[in-house]
């Protein structure tokens, strides 16, 4: 897997001047992601792509050894262009191309994998956008500009969910590690992606979008020994999605209560929709994991507050009641009419010291905090942020922000701390869930 993600040498056979074509988006990808090891195009017809010499086959260039090749050529020729690259010693394939068993070309796509085995080589895809490792500024795909190197790492089945991932991290200044677009998963599945991201260092969490999975016992059996967060959105439920699965990627979708069985013994992170799926990913990716359940709530409105209250029910989230040297503390930076409960109710009251009093109480008596501010007419969004922030890292503080153009500067600060905000109350206590889910998985297993 190291020639595939982290390769001294590439070579994109089907590369091309023209940016809109796949070819060319990818050598474009490459050369602007700041790669720094060889590239070499490969197109029999252009001399120069690129501002780099183009050579008119795998064989012809003059270089020791190519780690990937990376194919972008129409079905038919590909496999003996694999058959070239295995006689050259290359060992990572990416296969763009589409054209194989997704649209019935099955026999084509055993051929490949035939082909593959022989020269002992590892292919992704074929019928995929490609993979992208940030930690070295590898973009080998048609994805867009990557985002901030980040610690999450992204199986997708599907290129636009590997698109999707991507502008969502930018639109939200959250990094990216690794993303990778399977395509059919004829060679490396998700079994083989899961093992080599459990030994990456730069990787914190794994997200996976699945329409299928090849190894159902071996990915339990991986699956359970990763101390990671592994979260999937495992598609296909009902028949006509299952239909439209094998359509896409050839998949066999299967039978959606076992595999809610074995993600939930597997201590993997099922999730039901995409929103679910980047609550988690962002609370995975920047947020300690509690010590227990308990979590003590602040906000400034009360409405708010009931409603968190009542997903913490939902989720098995315990609120304790205040101890009388907490109830001190909170009453000495919130008004008379404000609750000096947990959740906490500061009546609008957002001041310095009002949050960061509250919270830093919360902290040295609960597992986690959740601080939810709603910006009005006259309150100022700096000083909660700001005292949000100060806490940052010791235990898991996570963040509903709701208001006008004035919530942006406390946006700001708090991303730059790293602490998750979230559009909606309940939606900040079910990423607080997902933490305690796995803790508990892991406490379980003791891993």
């Amino acid at each position: 897997m190291q020639e595939i993600f982290s390769p001294n040498s590439i070579a994109v056979i089907g590369a091309s001047n023209d940016e809109k074509k796949w070819g060319g988006k990818i050598v474009k990808n490459i050369l602007d992601g700041g790669y720094n090891g060889f590239l070499y195009p490969v197109n029999p017809k252009e001399k120069v792509i690129q501002g780099l010499k183009s050579y008119p086959s795998i064989s012809s260039i003059d270089h020791r050894q190519i780690d990937l090749a990376i194919i972008v050529i129409p079905a038919p020729f590909v496999g003996a262009v694999v058959e070239e690259c295995g006689k050259m010693g290359v060992k990572g394939l990416v296969v763009i191309t589409s054209g194989f068993a997704e649209t019935g070309n099955k026999a084509l796509e055993e051929e490949l994998q035939s082909k593959v085995d022989r020269y002992d080589m590892m292919m992704v895809g074929p019928n995929c956008l490609g993979i992208a490792n940030n930690s070295i500024g590898l973009n080998a795909s048609i994805l867009q500009e990557l985002p901030k190197k980040g610690n999450i790492s992204f199986i997708a089945q599907s290129g636009s969910l590997a698109l999707m991932i991507v502008e969502w991290a930018k639109e939200n200044d959250i990094g990216l590690c690794k993303v990778i677009s399977t395509g059919n998963k004829t060679d490396i599945d998700d079994v083989d992606y899961l093992e080599y991201l459990n030994d990456d260092p730069d990787t914190k969490v794994i997200g996976i979008y699945a329409e299928s999975i090849k190894r159902g016992r071996r990915f339990y059996e991986t699956a359970k020994h990763i101390k990671k967060p592994i979260v999937v959105l495992k598609v296909g439920r009902s028949k006509k999605g299952a239909a439209a699965a094998f359509s896409h990627t050839s998949s066999m979708a299967g039978a959606d209560e076992i595999y809610s069985a074995a993600f939930k013994q597997a201590g993997v992170i099922r999730v039901d929709t995409l929103d679910e799926l980047f609550d988690a990913l962002m609370v995975f990716s920047s947020q300690p994991l509690p010590k227990g359940n308990t979590v003590g709530i602040i906000s400034n409105g009360g409405g708010n507050g009931i409603i968190a209250t009542d997903a913490c029910e939902q989720y098995g989230i315990e609120l304790p009641d205040l101890t009388e040297e907490m109830i001190e503390d909170v009453g000495k930076v919130i008004p008379g009419y404000g609750s000096a409960a947990n959740p906490v109710d500061t009546a609008a009251r957002s001041s310095i010291g009002t949050y960061g009093t509250i919270i830093n109480s919360f902290m040295n008596n609960f597992d986690a905090v959740i601080s939810l501010y709603v910006q009005d007419a006259t309150a100022d969004p700096v000083p909660s942020a700001t005292e949000t922030a100060l806490m940052a890292g010791k235990k898991p503080i996570i963040v509903y922000m709701g208001g006008g153009k004035k919530r942006e500067e406390g946006v700001k600060i708090l991303k730059v701390a790293g602490i998750p905000i979230y559009s909606s109350p309940d939606r900040a206590v079910r990423a607080l869930g997902f933490l305690i889910r796995h803790k508990r998985f892991l406490d379980s297993v003791k891993l």
